[in-house]
């Protein structure tokens, strides 16, 4: 009987997953952004971080893609919740 050990990455795979936990936080940064520009009365500026929040979101769904399901699964939690939250900011901004 053989036991079946997890497969490791290769070090392009972890740089992929690094790119995208980093593109994550990005779009969470961006999210914080908007909300403290329309409080500064920047609602120009708002709007584009949110643009970007989205656009960012949208980028990391393309890269899960990319890799293999037991990979991409956990991300697209944090996906689904970075959607929620443009949409809560945005819905802040109306």
């Amino acid at each position: 009987m053989s036991v079946s050990h997890p497969r490791r990455r290769t070090v392009a795979e972890q740089v992929h997953i690094q790119l995208i936990e980093a593109a994550v936080e990005t779009g969470f940064g961006l999210i914080d952004d908007a909300r403290d520009y329309r409080a500064s009365g920047e609602p120009e500026l708002s709007s584009r971080a949110l643009a970007e929040a989205g656009k960012t979101a949208t980028g990391i769904e393309d890269h899960l893609q990319r890799l293999g399901d037991s990979e991409s699964w956990p991300f697209f939690l944090l996906v689904a919740e970075l959607r929620t939250e443009i949409a809560e900011a945005e819905r802040e901004a109306s």
